[in-house]
């Protein structure tokens, strides 16, 4: 009985109350992120110019064929997450980037991302 009562004092105790605090700290946040510092992210933008640049995807000329329109995506790495729910990543070229992380464009690099373009994700 008294073993019980040893185990129920240092494992349940501390277990609950580091569970309510953590969920009373989510709480006053309102904010739980999906992204650690160190995930590799990956960015797709559209962009038009009269030419497209190495790298684009999915290049459309525009309708008269004066200018193209392309996808370019961007392999990037969580530098920072700030208080507001933001997040910070670093691009190959060391260029910081501020995104929100429902951002429609910005999603984390799947299994085959992570392994083939390996090489294209920065190293901080």
């Amino acid at each position: 009985m008294t073993v019980l009562i040893v185990l129920f004092l240092l494992i349940v105790i501390p277990a609950v109350v580091a569970f309510v605090s953590e969920s009373l700290l989510l709480s006053r946040s309102g904010i739980r992120t999906v992204f650690d510092i160190g995930a590799r992210v990956v960015y797709q933008q559209q962009e038009v110019s009269n030419r497209p640049i190495a790298g684009a995807r999915d290049i459309r000329p525009s309708a008269r064929g004066e200018f193209y329109y392309y996808n370019l995506v961007n392999y990037l790495r969580v530098t920072e997450v700030l208080d507001d729910g933001r997040l910070i990543a670093v691009a190959s070229d060391n260029k910081r980037i501020c995104f929100w992380p429902h951002d429609s464009q910005f999603r984390k690099a799947r299994l085959i991302e992570r392994f083939s373009y390996r090489w294209h994700f920065p190293y901080y």
